[in-house]
């Protein structure tokens, strides 16, 4: 079946809002050697200072000192680049004399692409470093050596660490992200052997990110054709239905790779392979896969191609704000998808749904270390879910608790007596008068189901199994209070424990049995990735979307767009 794929297509210069190659043939007659492209010019040598430069050897001093650029209207990182040109001796770097060194030509290109990582050009001044390159009188001018420089600072801040800051975007994201320091960088680049390799390193390489990199070539090639066409509303479709909207449905889902084979001679018949290709897209899509077009699932196949592509700019820049190296082992829980993936050595072993919190109790973003689990756990209940939880449930039935394994102790000091549920008149009680402490006891019952995954953090936020099942077979997956209910607990615990230990099921499945609470160390502390992703691709190439369920889509899209470039 043809998918949408992640890989990277032939990059069109002329998109890329900067025509490198129209440049480049505008300057034949003034510097023929300039003329090879990039790729052709891999093996040139590393950047070098030259005494033989012929402009005075304070010029860049003298423009520096001043923070100004004569005829350039846009804003320069003056700090920045006083500190750069300042270890260099305010060598330039870029230009030689009157000229463009072959170097530069790898940094413009980089600049010009930066598109493909959903960033702007413009932002890196490359309109003005067209113009200085299309004035033929001054093209190794200290404009275009300055603008460039600049230019590359700001672009290595972008791609490395993010163009946003997440901490002022989404209050609900805790990972920090990458600190990087672009002046060092960008002197580490200039001394690399290989200075076009050395930019290509910049580009974020977690599988997530490079897979939606590719997904945005294929959907602004697609975008660019017309996109896909819209589904007229109507009744809902399903098999052995017969409607001139099944021809446009078909037509919708070829354009996004769901390849459908059926009889060209009657194309208004939802048939067998028509039905197959609406599951797929109801399955990348978080739906119920029931085949049927309903309301929801032509909701998601009525958004604009422009849409989906601002959903994979926006989930772009949140791989941006991830740590460079995640471990050889972790586990990646992505909210917005409702699963969690374990990784080991960058290859995905595991998949399971969970439940995620209320989207009044968000399960916060965060990076934690998982250091123990706990086999038939007690379960401590928070003071703010026993008095907005379980309060009301003991008052409307007075067995509740006591049906529900639940110990009452007086109040949360150490020793507090142990009270009889039935002692006590609930009725009396509100949540701010509620003096007592609950604790459910290990079992069946137990909230926390029978294995808790622990990962001290802040936010008393873990993972952990659950007793009703029944919730993992809803497509929208918010009913926790901001913990991850896990799906498979027993294959959860046998690959936490595995790294370095020998663990079978039939162990785990014995500790459970025991009836015992006890805690069991993780041979070796696993990172555990709580992540937001509304839009990714899957091992199979195959492009997944979901619904903002937490509304931080529309927070960052709302940051994103207010940046001045």
């Amino acid at each position: 079946m043809q998918r949408l794929q992640a890989n990277s297509v032939g990059y069109d210069h002329e998109k890329g809002g900067v025509p490198i190659a129209r440049l480049l043939a505008s300057l034949v007659l003034v510097w023929p050697i300039f003329l090879s492209t990039p790729a052709a010019l891999a093996g040139a040598p590393v950047i070098q200072e030259s005494p033989a430069d012929s402009r005075p050897a304070g010029t860049l001093w003298s423009l520096i000192a001043s923070a100004s650029l004569p005829g350039v209207a846009t804003h320069l990182d003056w700090q920045q680049i006083r500190v750069f040109y300042t270890d260099r001796h305010y060598a330039p770097v870029w230009t030689h004399g009157d000229q463009l060194r072959h170097e530069a030509w790898f940094a413009i290109d980089q600049l010009a692409r930066a598109d493909d990582d959903g960033l702007f050009p413009d932002e890196y001044h490359i309109n003005e470093i067209r113009l200085c390159l299309e004035d033929s009188a001054s093209p190794g001018s200290d404009a275009l050596e300055l603008l460039l420089t600049d230019g590359l600072l700001r672009y290595i801040s972008h791609i490395r660490s993010g163009r946003l800051d997440p901490r002022t975007v989404d209050t609900e994201w805790h990972i920090p992200p990458p600190v990087v320091d672009p002046v060092a960088e960008l002197a580490a680049i200039t001394a690399s052997p290989s200075i076009q390799n050395a930019l290509q390193q910049l580009i974020p390489h977690h599988r997530g990110y490079r897979r939606l990199r590719g997904l945005l070539q294929s959907l602004r090639a697609l975008e660019s054709t017309g996109g896909w066409p819209a589904v007229p509303p109507g009744t809902a479709l399903e098999r052995g239905g017969y409607d001139q909207r099944i021809h446009v449905l078909r037509h919708r889902l070829m354009l996004s790779g769901y390849q459908a084979d059926f009889d060209y001679r009657n194309t208004y018949h939802f048939d067998a392979s028509l039905e197959s290709a609406v599951r797929e897209f109801q399955s990348a899509h978080g739906l119920d896969a029931d085949g049927i077009v309903g309301r929801r699932t032509l909701a998601a196949l009525n958004v604009p191609v422009n849409e989906r592509i601002q959903q994979v700019l926006l989930n772009m820049e949140r791989w941006r704000w991830m740590p460079d190296e995640l471990g050889e082992r972790y586990l990646l829980v992505n909210m917005a998808g409702f699963d969690l993936q374990a990784v080991e050595y960058d290859e995905t072993v595991m998949h399971m749904r969970v439940i995620i919190g209320r989207p009044y109790r968000e399960t916060p973003a965060f990076v934690g270390e998982m250091r123990y689990l706990v086999f038939n756990p007690y379960w401590n209940v928070p003071h703010k879910l026993a008095t907005l939880d379980l309060l009301p449930k003991q008052q409307a039935d007075p067995d509740y608790l006591a049906n529900k394994g639940f110990r009452v102790y007086a109040n949360w000091s150490k020793g507090a007596p142990e009270l009889d549920p039935g002692d006590i008149e609930w009725l009396n009680y509100t949540a701010e008068t509620f003096p007592y402490r609950l604790i459910q006891d290990p079992g069946k019952a137990n909230s926390l189901g029978l294995i808790k995954f622990m990962l001290p953090n802040p936010y008393a936020v873990y993972l952990h199994d659950t007793p009703s099942r029944h919730l993992f077979d809803r497509s929208v997956r918010t009913f926790s209070s901001g913990c991850i209910r896990v799906e498979e607990p027993v294959r959860l615990a046998n690959f936490v424990l595995s790294d370095g230990m020998e663990v079978t099921t039939p162990d785990v499945l014995e500790a459970i049995d025991s009836g015992k609470n006890h805690s069991v160390a993780l041979p070796r502390v696993m990172p555990v990735y709580m992540l937001y992703q509304t839009a990714w691709v899957d091992d199979e190439g195959r492009a997944h979307f979901r619904d903002d369920v937490y509304g931080r889509d529309v927070l960052v899209l709302r940051a994103w767009s207010s940046v001045a470039g």
